[in-house]
């Protein structure tokens, strides 16, 4: 029996009471109508009466699409934001700077309004490897703690590879691969 809770507890994640399950690439994939690299070009919060609460609506250029025909850009709509002095979050939910380019898994929700699939496991910075330049997606979603000695040979190599880091090109090349296998 507590092999069993073990196993349950290492498959969730907790975040202010609501319990969100942990998601594989191939699950983000599947989950996803979309798959999208962009750059955030827009965001502003609104008010919704329907749902009583602000949201964030971000406007993405998109890069590439390997999942999907997203159009040459997407809106996309998470609950939160600030508007009027008040503000408002909802733990998990993602939040976006101008010019940050990303890669989203993005699923259709009630009211036609195209959101993260995952939460935060749905988001993948693409950032610049400090040595070669290469562009790298790396999950935004807190990865397990590695240690390692500074300066080690590798040392570099351990901490990509720690953050969950990996080529940008590689990664949206598994993606695609993964779409076309549905």
């Amino acid at each position: 029996m507590l092999s069993c809770v073990v196993m349950v507890m290492l498959m969730e994640w907790n975040a202010d009471g609501a319990i969100y399950r942990r998601m594989s690439l191939d699950s983000l994939v599947q989950s996803s109508e979309f798959v999208i690299y962009g750059r955030v070009i827009e965001s502003r919060a609104l008010w919704d009466p329907a749902t009583a609460t602000i949201w964030t609506r971000t406007e993405l250029l998109v890069i590439d699409g390997p999942k999907g025909q997203p159009g040459k850009s997407v809106a996309i709509t998470e609950p939160g934001g600030i508007m009027n002095g008040r503000g408002v979050l909802y733990p998990g939910t993602p939040q976006f700077k101008l010019d940050q380019e990303v890669v989203l898994f993005l699923y259709r929700a009630p009211g036609n309004r195209l959101r993260v699939t995952g939460l935060l496991q749905g988001v993948y910075a693409v950032v610049a490897d400090g040595l070669t330049g290469e562009r790298m997606a790396q999950p935004v979603m807190p990865q397990p703690e590695t240690a390692f000695e500074d300066g080690s040979p590798g040392a570099q190599t351990i901490k990509r590879l720690a953050a969950g880091q990996e080529s940008l090109s590689h990664f949206l090349y598994v993606i695609r691969q993964k779409a076309s296998n549905r």
